[in-house]
């Protein structure tokens, strides 16, 4: 009985956070076959970063996902799995948590690409386990 536009309405988005979380999707790289990581090199919303996390799991084939963005002196991670992935034991390598499906993480004083580097690393040590 819910109102379907009303719905929608709920989770819409301004003009702004929709550009830049299509940006963020726009700079995704696959790796592994399976696995998109998008690495962002300006500051973004914290929502918009888990939306497009969420949006990359819609493409197929891609089954885990992975949101890098700086934010001061710290990267924030936001991850998302769909599969067999299990994204909180990954971020835990690099200090973060959450639950399998949904983890995140914030990593102070290192750059984006150590982060990736490092983020990179504990996938394949995950995955070669």
């Amino acid at each position: 009985g819910a109102d379907t536009a009303e719905v929608k309405k709920l989770f819409q988005n301004d003009l702004a956070g929709t550009i830049a979380k299509y940006s963020i999707i726009q700079n995704a790289r696959l790796y592994r076959d399976h696995i998109a990581v998008a690495v962002s090199s300006a500051p973004v919303n914290r929502v918009v970063a888990a939306q497009a996390a969420d949006e990359l799991l819609n493409i197929i084939g891609i089954d885990t996902s992975f949101v890098l963005y700086p934010d001061g002196d710290r990267v924030i991670v936001s991850a998302r799995s769909i599969g067999e992935v299990n994204v909180q034991v990954i971020l835990e390598k690099l200090g973060g948590g959450g639950n399998a499906a949904a983890a995140g993480g914030q990593i102070p004083d290192k750059s984006l690409t150590q982060v990736a580097q490092e983020l990179a690393q504990a996938i394949d040590r995950y995955l070669d386990s």
